[in-house]
């Protein structure tokens, strides 16, 4: 594909209409929508996007979009366990031990293997095989282990 690419992530769009943020937003109502495929990862969704779009975001917000994907992807922890940890975060209920630092800053700019771009129109069928791929990608982009399968 030829065309605009986000500065941020790498992805490159066809047309000048077409952008990060607004294939996010599109995916933002899916999840919101609280139906399947969607609702249930959505914190999975979250984190690959702000990972992949740091610029503008808060240290505590990029590191605990780490946590989240590290978590879930990396020690195959439960999604709804991890989410409701980070929530209670602030309380200092969560061990954040078996997690290394994340080696990034806002201002850094990367190239992934899987952008948002990669999941398409977010087809129910297709999304979670396609969602995992970006938030494996991500993960490896920013220097986690091989994901467990």
């Amino acid at each position: 594909m030829t065309g605009d690419a986000c500065r941020q992530c790498g992805a490159v769009y066809g047309s000048p209409d077409d952008s990060c943020q607004s294939r996010f937003d599109r995916l933002l109502a899916l999840d919101h929508s609280r139906q399947e495929p969607w609702g249930s990862r959505h914190g999975s969704a979250f984190a690959a996007f702000v990972l992949q779009h740091p610029a503008g975001r808060s240290r505590q917000m990029l590191e605990r979009c780490w946590m989240l994907l590290y978590r879930i992807w990396v020690t195959g922890e439960d999604p709804r366990s991890v989410a409701y940890a980070l929530r209670r975060i602030g309380n200092g209920d969560m061990d954040t031990s078996p997690v290394p630092p994340l080696s990034m800053d806002a201002g850094d700019a990367r190239s992934f293997r899987v952008t948002i771009v990669d999941l398409g129109e977010f087809e129910a069928v297709a999304y979670p095989r396609l969602l995992e791929d970006w938030c494996r990608a991500t993960l490896e982009s920013l220097g986690a282990p091989a994901a467990r399968a």
